[in-house]
């Protein structure tokens, strides 16, 4: 047996702490953990001799027996491995579970690459994890929902629109906000650009397009103006994108753009250079991003609220965990970050 002046060869168990007073496991056992009839004075010695010796409990094992692991899972389900994570929700995450004492375990799911018998990430199938947060790109498929449900844990999904359950970015909000904005710097002929909303079939859409969408109708006619929605009825091809665009906007000359993207964004900088309009004087420009700098131009965005969605994730999924089957969904706001590419039509 080791002792305070020799370094064990491999970690002290309450074997060997029952061991060296000639006590029973079991009494070492329940001192440690503050339970059953143990008188204080053998309380005290059990624990000077663990302090002595170097024991450290098994947080495993006592995980394990308690099935407690002070742990969630993020799984990010993507559709392709060049998918990214908005910025800063991650962060969210992590330290609103922090706060709980608890720790933040990560994992992806790659659609296009899953084989059919592999339907659940490898973390999820091998680690111990008191509950889920899934934050999928797009809505997943059935069989990828089921198979996530059956590991039995509490679910909170994150960028979905549910009932119950889930937070998600209010982006039918975003989109009236940035028609507000233009109309109030004057503007009458506001179009909405996104590229994909008008040929994908809806199931391949994620719900932010027609959420947003559906804000930008809402909005213009909140303010009496006509709505012009320029999205391809069909698919261009990423050489296409930029003829069908310029030909959009020579036929529709709006004084401003609202996009549902970057994407978007940065094609109308492109075909305005290309037509010999000026930003934001010819044409003014606002869209939904993370950050407002988009190839070095100060571009007013209605800013995707991604910290606050992880903050809120995390918190609904420590109700859960508390005993909560459902947690009415939440709709995170945005916010409003003026750049430089909205001012007042020209007369």
């Amino acid at each position: 047996m080791a002792t305070s002046s020799e370094k064990p060869s491999r970690p002290i168990t309450q074997y060997d702490l029952a061991q060296s007073l000639g006590i029973g496991q079991k009494t070492v056992s329940r001192a440690l953990a503050g339970d059953g009839p143990v008188s204080p004075k053998l309380r005290a010695r059990i624990e000077a001799a663990a302090a002595e010796l170097g024991y450290r409990p098994n947080q495993s094992a006592r995980s394990i027996r308690s099935r407690r692991f002070d742990t969630a899972m993020l799984i990010q389900v993507v559709a392709k491995r060049h998918h990214r994570l908005a910025p800063g929700i991650i962060d969210g995450i992590a330290d609103g579970l922090a706060e709980g004492g608890r720790a933040l375990l990560i994992e992806r799911l790659v659609l296009s690459e899953m084989s059919p018998d592999a339907l659940l990430p490898r973390g999820l199938r091998q680690a111990m994890v008191d509950g889920l947060l899934v934050h999928a790109d797009t809505d997943p498929a059935p069989a990828i929902e089921a198979a996530i449900a059956a590991a039995g844990l509490p679910i909170v999904w994150l960028n979905r629109r549910l009932s119950v359950n889930a937070v998600c970015p209010d982006d039918h909000g975003a989109a009236v906000m940035m028609v507000r904005r233009l109309a109030a710097a004057g503007h009458q002929r506001i179009a909405w650009l996104d590229f994909e909303v008008g040929y994908r079939p809806s199931d391949m859409l994620h719900y932010s397009r027609g959420a947003r969408l559906d804000g930008y109708r809402s909005a213009m006619a909140e303010v009496g103006l006509p709505a012009t929605v320029l999205t391809p009825t069909y698919e261009p091809g990423d050489v296409g994108h930029p003829a069908w665009l310029e030909a959009r906007l020579r036929a529709e000359r709006p004084s401003a753009v609202a996009c549902y993207g970057g994407h978007e964004a940065l094609a109308v900088i492109h075909i305005a250079g290309r037509m010999g309009l000026r930003i934001p004087e010819d044409l003014s420009l606002i869209m939904v991003h993370h950050e407002s700098l988009v190839a070095g131009v100060r571009i007013d965005v209605a800013a995707l609220p991604t910290e606050t969605v992880g903050r809120a994730g995390a918190a609904m999924l420590v109700e859960r965990l508390g005993g909560r089957k459902r947690c009415p969904s939440v709709a995170v706001p945005f916010t409003m970050i003026p750049g430089a590419t909205v001012v007042p039509p020209r007369s």
